[in-house]
Parts: C-alpha cells; structure tokens; sequence
C-alpha cells in the first residue's frame, strides 16, 4: 500500500465500528474497574490508615460532602464519562494502529495500554494522590497495578474488536 493509499486508509472511519467497539470495550473495562476497585481487599487496602492511607484521601472518599461522584449507585455520570474516555482511546487506535509498536492485535493492544498507563493513570496519580491528598508510595504502587490491569484489558478489547471484528 503507498504512502497515500495508506493515509486515506487512517482518514476513512468506520463509525458503526468505532461505535460497537466503544460500546464493548467500555462495558469491559467498567465490569474489570468494579471488579479490582470495589472488592474489600482493594477497600480495605486504600481506604483504612491500617495500611499508612492519609487521612484526607480517606475523608475525601468517606467523610466529606459530597462524596465523590463515583460513590453514587448507580454513578451514570461517571459511566457516561468512561465510555467517553474509551471513544477517545478507539480513535486514537484507529489513528496510530499503523505506528502501534506490536505486530498484532496484542502487540498493538499491549501498546495502546501501555500509553493509556502512562499518560492517563500515571499523570493522574502523581498529580492526585501523590499530590494533593500525600498517599504513600506503596498505595500508590497498588493503585498503578489495578490501573494497569485496566488499560490492558481495555487495550486489548480495543485492538482484538477493532481489528478482528466485533462480537455484535
């Protein structure tokens, strides 16, 4: 395929795939997110002092109103703003499959979760916990290994749906 060919294939979007795409692994990586997070080892780990937690990251999740909206069931919002956040990564897939490091769908997937890692949940939590609320290095290691079992599973949904063909 030449240079042109090639780009008009990155221009031409399938938006009925990126849809179904979206739709699916969103709903994934929502099941894998409730699933690491809200089970009561992860509770118990990150939102107690038994484990060296801060005591306003604890209030900020616990105490203080209002909560964060994420506590509210079930929280739509931030269901709606997820699936957003999964649009983005589908389209950025679409645009730098080409570029992906990776010679397949796993190898293109990995990568993609791998910058979904670093530039999504890595800033976040430099920025935040570290940050603001002064979590300690050990939680917040934690905390990177459950995010990156989410940007694996939903890179991977995304490069396998994207590129195989979706289960719709």
């Amino acid at each position: 395929m030449n240079a042109i060919a090639k780009q008009q294939a990155v221009n031409d979007i399938c938006w009925l795939r990126v849809f179904k795409t979206t739709v699916a692994a969103g709903i994934v990586l929502q099941v894998t997110t409730a699933l690491l997070w809200m089970n009561p080892l992860t509770t118990r780990l990150t939102l107690t002092p038994e484990f060296g937690q801060s005591q306003k990251l604890i209030n900020v999740w616990t105490v203080w109103e209002p909560l964060p909206r994420i506590t509210q069931q079930p929280s739509w919002s931030m269901m709606a703003g997820f699936l957003f956040f999964t649009l983005l990564h589908v389209l950025l897939y679409h645009w730098l499959r080409e570029v992906l490091p990776g010679k397949g769908w796993i190898g293109k997937g990995l990568s993609l979760a791998f910058g979904i890692w670093v530039f999504q949940y890595g800033y976040f939590e430099f920025f935040t916990p570290f940050n603001q609320y002064h979590e300690p290095l050990h939680l917040i290691a934690y905390e990177l290994l459950l995010q990156g079992t989410m940007a694996a599973v939903e890179g991977l949904m995304i490069a396998w749906l994207y590129d195989r063909g979706s289960p719709f």
